[in-house]
């Protein structure tokens, strides 16, 4: 594996919150609870940060009494979990050099945000919109250990992306793998669930997934999107822009996806919440 030399960097990144890798094996465990999140839930306010209890609190302004009332139900309990998460993961990539922190979560939460719609509204069965709200938020967190190892090149890369290029292929040709590689392998060093390494190993070639991976495909179909918009198309022209190879599988409904999507898209962003200054 060529990539294998810039994990003796990883020891640069702070590590990951141990409630909060909890959380995330959670995703993949049919068996996790209300009652056990809400264990973890009360370890947390004990044992981490406040920007992980901020955005908690955040999920319970709009109707519940209080963090126990919302996790009582089904969509509180996953709500609370990823909002933790999130928040937990904020905390781990701070200050990295060459790399806009601010632009880097704007951009993670975007596509974060579009990614749980597009499940949301698909017909396929069995599918989480906060796992996949969990893939958009870790989709590009390689590109975090990258910058660690290669500032000078990854500053070049990123100057040339910003204008149109090919971010994959730029990488792949200088280093021998891109981003979503390493991602997929810092998920697997820091004990996610393979369901989420697969998101992030095909989320910029989908259709290479076998079997096919719904969350990869929701990932790459968000990452366009919000390409689109940053580089100034309407909302609803970007979401028309969604290469029909990778949407057919997910079986949309598009009428509910544009409407959520574009809402979304032009509200205010969570961003202040989860970086402290809010």
């Amino acid at each position: 594996m060529p990539y294998q030399a810039l994990f003796e960097h990883v020891h640069r990144l702070p590590s990951i919150p141990g409630v909060v890798a909890e959380l995330i094996a959670s995703l993949d465990d049919d068996r996790a609870s209300i009652q056990q999140v809400s264990v973890i839930y009360a370890r947390i306010r004990g044992s981490v940060s406040s920007c992980c209890v901020r955005p908690i609190r955040y999920a319970t302004v709009s109707g519940a009494t209080s963090p126990r009332s919302t996790m009582r139900s089904c969509a509180g309990f996953e709500r609370v979990r990823t909002l933790v998460i999130a928040s937990g993961m904020v905390g781990v990539i701070e200050h990295v050099p060459g790399l806009d922190r601010r632009a880097f979560w704007k951009t993670s939460f975007t596509v974060a945000n579009l990614a749980r719609a597009i499940v949301r509204h698909s017909r396929v069965g069995g599918l989480s919109p906060e796992t996949a709200f969990t893939c958009g938020i870790l989709h590009h967190v390689g590109s975090a250990l990258m910058h660690i190892a290669h500032p000078e090149v990854m500053a070049r890369i990123d100057a040339l992306v910003a204008q149109g290029a090919p971010r994959s292929e730029l990488e792949s040709s200088q280093f021998g793998y891109t981003f979503s590689e390493v991602g997929a392998e810092l998920g697997r060093r820091w004990r996610f669930p393979e369901t989420i390494c697969r998101a992030l190993t095909y989320q910029s070639a989908p259709l290479e997934a076998e079997p096919f991976s719904p969350y990869a495909a929701a990932v790459h179909l968000a990452i366009g999107i919000d390409r689109d918009v940053a580089n100034g198309q309407r909302e609803e022209h970007a979401l028309g822009e969604m290469p029909r190879d990778v949407r057919r599988p997910l079986a949309l409904d598009l009428l509910a996806l544009y409407e959520e999507s574009v809402s979304s898209l032009r509200g205010d962003d969570e961003l202040d919440v989860f970086l402290g200054k809010a």
